[in-house]
């Protein structure tokens, strides 16, 4: 009896809803995912530095370009997705997001555990590219048709090892949707009283805007997977272009637009940059002021500058695109966007200066860290100017030039962020220090070990270095080079070895770090008023009110140099415990925001196939059973107003009544989906697939994609009709149900009228 009860406790704890455990779990995937990463970059360094050298655990001895490039393709990925977008966000995002605005948990706990295990579901997906026959895929991180889209005739990885790959991103994008949404309805509607918008940290600023950021980016990028997807396995054209030759094979594929995926993706791409370094530049600020004894130098430009950089994210993604030969006004355009971006950058970069400038500085390690996020985002930037010149950026673009600029602005400066994060929440995590030793010792290897690493690449780009080469020895031009290859390959080897300390110093702080109180180091918002670790509910039982901004520190007149946001001064109590349900407003908001990115999943669709018909001579008319789709609409339209007249039954008391309209509207949506399916049999009937021409491709894909959210909501409903979720109330679920239900039939609506106006 005793080992069963041991199980079902361990299996609580591992498929736990507590969103602290999530976040700690998310953690731990990345501290995996970024040893992997590191042992493939450092593998890369070796194979530069002495292209020649015999490695034993290489299949032939010495590698080839096409294994050098799939390190570098798994490295970009793994980096990427499961370290930069994972660790800052779902880890310590998940973690300390319900603490910082008083909540005993994030909006919707299933959902925070099901976007971890999809997010580990990913990595392994990705990491079993290197064990299927070919090996892992070659075409770099941006996985750029035509290479990744013809299968394995392109060269070793680009089989099974590239499918698994864009799968593994694919159910990522999903895992990072659906955290998403969470964020956002936990920070809108679970705040404790009193924590207004302008008290909130700016860490959950930048957790919010980042979760934003994420809900819209993933949504294009998880569109653009499917039609790469497609064009993979069931042989469609939407980025394989016509008349192509490889191997001396003639491709069966007409008309596709490998930049159309370059436009997704980058889309996606300049987004994903601010998703790894939004959580940083929060935590950076709440570091700088806790151990300068300073209030944020200007608080309120500095939450405006992350939503200011949130949004002028998604405007420039183009300069990426400045090779491709776009038109020059184009060009000008994203080269002023791009410029424009600097402006909020800098008034966070002036701001953290001034929050340092007259402080009583405490150098904990910390500190140290948050200092040296400051360094790398300043040089990084700085870099980045010169790359905004479309001139400039046409010379530099396939140089090295380019691969410092962005590690270290958004690789180093965000996993420093990272570092920061993690000793200055371990205490509070772990309720125990971190060795201050042994952190600054691994501060400074690592801090001067980056710059020894990428300052000579800049170098390196500037001469002509080209990125990508695996062996740039055969150039006589890159000859000369090669010492600047020796000297970044041992810094990286240092470097490497510094994070053993990091390490150590984690796993061994956990049980023998020195203990902690409940607030160490003497900060101001929620977190620390919380015990360390927290308890199950946060603040057991006993939820804070908030009275205050989140830095105040040496106020005037007070007597201590920091004022907790929940001091409200003498006879303030704490807030009664709270019931555990989900505010019905959160359900509401969490529905609005899942709706939000359908709406971009199907706006990148739509885009998709304006600009691919637009560009292309072979769309040709699609004859469609349009007497089917027509009765198809109608009953899914008539499923609106019986989901309406269930809600109606629900308010009157009528039980009954309302299980049997709900029930009416779920057989609608499975008729609806019998009607599609009819459409589809009788187009095949016709000699019409999915890869005849890019207009039944579309078509396909429009109504595969939406039929599948209807299938989603027809399953809600009878889940919803069998038992009633236990921690939402009845009507806050009818009404959720009934703004997804109204959504999805209006967006089929105007799905019809967009076929209708194309043909």
């Amino acid at each position: 009896m005793s080992a069963a009860i041991a199980r079902k406790s361990l299996l609580s704890r591992i498929f736990s809803t507590d969103h602290k455990v999530v976040g700690l779990q998310y953690l731990f995937l990345s501290l995996a995912a970024v040893t992997v990463g590191i042992v493939l970059s450092l593998l890369m360094r070796f194979h530069l530095a002495w292209p020649a050298t015999r490695l034993p655990f290489i299949s032939g001895g010495i590698m080839t370009p096409e294994q050098y490039l799939a390190l570098m393709t798994m490295h970009g990925s793994i980096m990427v997705f499961f370290v930069l977008t994972t660790a800052p966000q779902s880890a310590f995002g998940n973690y300390f997001l319900p603490l910082q605005i008083g909540s005993p948990e994030m909006a919707f706990p299933r959902l925070n555990m099901l976007s971890f295990w999809l997010t580990l579901l990913s990595l392994l997906v990705v990491l079993a590219a290197f064990a299927v026959p070919g090996g892992a895929p070659i075409s770099g991180w941006t996985a750029y048709p035509p290479l990744s889209g013809l299968g394995e005739v392109t060269g070793p990885g680009e089989g099974m090892g590239q499918t698994l790959w864009i799968a593994g991103v694919l159910i990522f994008c999903v895992a990072s949707l659906l955290g998403s949404l969470n964020f956002i309805a936990t920070t809108i509607d679970m705040r404790a009283p009193g924590m207004t918008l302008m008290r909130m940290p700016l860490t959950v600023w930048a957790w919010f805007v980042t979760a934003i950021l994420s809900l819209l980016a993933f949504s294009v990028l998880l569109a653009g997977g499917i039609l790469l997807l497609l064009d993979r396995l069931a042989g469609t054209s939407f980025f394989i272009p016509g008349g192509l030759m490889v191997n001396g094979e003639l491709q069966g594929h007409g008309g596709g637009l490998p930049l159309l995926w370059q436009h997704l993706f980058w889309f996606f791409g300049h987004p994903e940059v601010y998703i790894a370094i939004l959580p940083g530049m929060g935590l950076i600020s709440h570091v700088l002021a806790n151990f300068s004894r300073k209030p944020v130098f200007g608080y309120r430009a500095m939450a405006l500058a992350i939503c200011a950089i949130g949004f002028l994210g998604f405007l420039v993604w183009g300069h990426h695109m400045f090779v491709s030969g776009m038109s020059p006004y184009s060009g000008l355009a994203f080269s002023l966007l791009t410029v424009s971006i600097g402006v909020p950058s800098a008034i966070k970069t002036f701001n953290w200066l001034g929050t340092l400038w007259g402080g009583r500085i405490q150098l904990h390690t910390p500190m140290l860290f948050a200092i040296g996020f400051v360094s790398f985002f300043i040089t990084g930037g700085l870099s980045g100017i010169f790359l905004a010149q479309p001139a400039v950026d046409t010379m530099l673009h396939a140089t090295y030039y380019v691969v410092a600029h962005f590690h270290i602005v958004m690789g180093v400066a965000a996993i420093f962020g990272i570092f920061a994060a993690t000793h200055y929440w371990f205490p509070k995590m772990f309720g125990r220090f971190m060795s201050e030793p042994l952190g600054k010792v691994h501060f400074w290897l690592t801090f001067v070990g980056v710059y020894c690493i990428f300052m000579p690449m800049h170098f390196l780009g500037i001469a002509g270095g080209i990125r990508r080469y695996a062996d740039a020895s055969g150039a006589t031009y890159l000859v000369g080079l090669q010492p600047l290859h020796y000297f970044m390959t041992v810094a990286a080897f240092i470097t490497a070895a510094a994070q053993l300390i990091f390490i150590w110093n984690f796993f061994h702080s956990m049980r023998g770090g020195a203990p902690a109180a409940a607030n160490p180091w003497n900060a101001t918002s929620l977190e620390w008023a919380a015990a360390s670790p927290p308890p199950p509910d946060n603040f057991a039982g006993e939820f804070p009110s908030v009275y205050r901004g989140p830095y105040d520190y040496s106020v005037p007149g007070e007597a201590s140099d920091f004022l907790p946001q929940n001091f409200g001064g003498p006879g303030t109590t704490a807030r009664a415990a709270v019931t555990g349900e989900i505010p019905d407003r959160a359900c509401e908001t969490g529905v609005l925001m899942l709706l939000a990115g359908v709406v971009m999943f199907f706006a990148a669709l739509v885009s998709a196939e304006v600009v691919r018909r637009g560009f292309s001579s072979d769309s040709d008319p699609l004859a469609l059973p349009w007497r089917i789709l027509l009765l198809a609409t109608a009953i899914l339209v008539a499923s609106s107003f019986t989901l309406a007249y269930s809600r109606r039954r629900l308010l009157a008391g009528d039980d009954a009544g309302f299980r049997h309209w709900w029930v009416v509207t779920a057989v609608l949506g499975a008729f609806f989906i019998a009607g599609l399916v009819v459409v589809w049999r009788q187009l095949s009937a016709a000699g019409v697939g999915i890869a005849t021409n890019p207009s039944s491709s579309f078509f396909y894909v429009f109504t595969a994609a939406h039929s599948a959210h209807v299938l989603g909501g027809v399953i809600t409903l009878a889940a919803i009709a069998v038992r009633a979720p236990r921690r939402i109330s009845r009507s806050a679920t009818a009404g959720a149900m009934s703004l997804y239900w109204n959504a999805i039939n209006g967006l089929w609506v105007l799905l019809l009228a967009f076929l209708w106006l194309e043909k």
